[in-house]
């Protein structure tokens, strides 16, 4: 018999899991058609997809992690397998957004500096070798993190038949742990990338809105509205990424010792893949007003059925 905390949290998962597919999904479909009607593909939509794609499989990975744990399923295999798909959608994740990120950053803001010119320049031409570059990096990454990671184990587990079991156990844990800190400090170039590119849209909305004052005209003018949203979008991105770092850091702490308390964690984990696409829907025009009309759509078929029935 399973328990109802068990229950609950597995119904929280697949709930989970299909908000993602669905919103991320979405992203990718709108995108798609309207890259099929204008006969074009737009960096900024590139950028799009791919993050979407990349959030699709990092809710596949976390539901599968959540699958092991809830079955108590140690198949080896699996698992290795799993920890190679965590860590190949969390880093082309976070390196996705960050691409996005510093690409809005560039169109919208102005400086004079001329190593920020020759970027905003070149950036169009630039997104497709930095997305290409990042995946096969956060591939190789995983790869050989996860290779190396099991290595260690087998030869911990080895010595562990001659050896204190217990006395290994700790070792094993503290070596996981340490491969976990490495892939963060990997993940830390692109978080602070963003939080450059989130300080200076802050300087920048400063600077345009003084000037705004200045010349008496409203301060509420599209350009600075681009710049809110693209802070709304950033700063969001980067508290829910702190706070799935936290989960992350709490389940490797708690995974032995309640596999309840693993579970939820990773519950609340999988929020993030699609916490943020919600959020991007929100800021884009263009997948907003899609929605919209989703939503219409929905309520006329709705009333349509409720009509026939009457």
């Amino acid at each position: 018999m399973l328990s109802n905390g068990k229950k609950i949290f597995m119904a929280l998962t697949i709930y989970d899991f299909l908000l993602g597919i669905l919103v991320n999904g979405f992203i990718v479909l709108v995108n798609c058609i309207d890259c099929v009607k204008n006969k074009k593909v737009p960096p900024s939509d590139l950028i799009m997809v791919s993050l979407a794609i990349s959030r699709i499989g990092l809710s596949c990975a976390i539901t599968w992690r959540n699958y092991l744990i809830f079955t108590s399923l140690d198949v080896p295999s699996q698992v290795r397998i799993n920890d190679f798909f965590l860590i190949l959608t969390h880093s082309s994740n976070t390196w996705f957004v960050t691409i996005l990120s510093i690409f809005y950053f560039l169109k919208i803001t102005n400086f004079s500096n001329p190593f920020f010119l020759w970027m905003k320049r070149r950036i169009d031409r630039m997104v497709i070798m930095l997305l290409v570059g990042t995946l096969i990096f956060s591939f190789s990454v995983g790869f050989a993190m996860v290779e190396r990671m099991y290595y260690y184990y087998g030869r911990i587990f080895n010595r562990g038949k001659e050896n204190n079991v217990s006395q290994e156990v700790q070792v094993s844990k503290s070596m996981f742990l340490m491969f976990q800190v490495l892939l963060d400090l990997m993940s830390l170039l692109p978080f602070i990338l963003s939080i450059i590119s989130f300080s200076l849209f802050i300087l920048s909305l400063w600077r345009h809105t003084r000037q705004m004052q200045l010349n008496a005209t409203g301060s509420r003018d599209p350009s600075t509205e681009a710049h809110v949203r693209a802070m709304k979008a950033v700063s969001s991105f980067l508290i829910l990424f702190l706070l799935y770092y936290l989960g992350l850091y709490v389940y490797y702490f708690t995974e032995e010792k309640s596999k309840l308390a693993s579970m939820f964690i990773m519950s609340i984990m999988s929020l993030y893949p699609f916490g943020h696409s919600v959020i991007l829907i929100l800021w884009n025009s263009k997948l907003r007003k899609a929605a919209l009309r989703v939503s219409w759509l929905m309520r006329g078929c709705q009333r349509g059925n409720h009509l026939q029935v009457l």
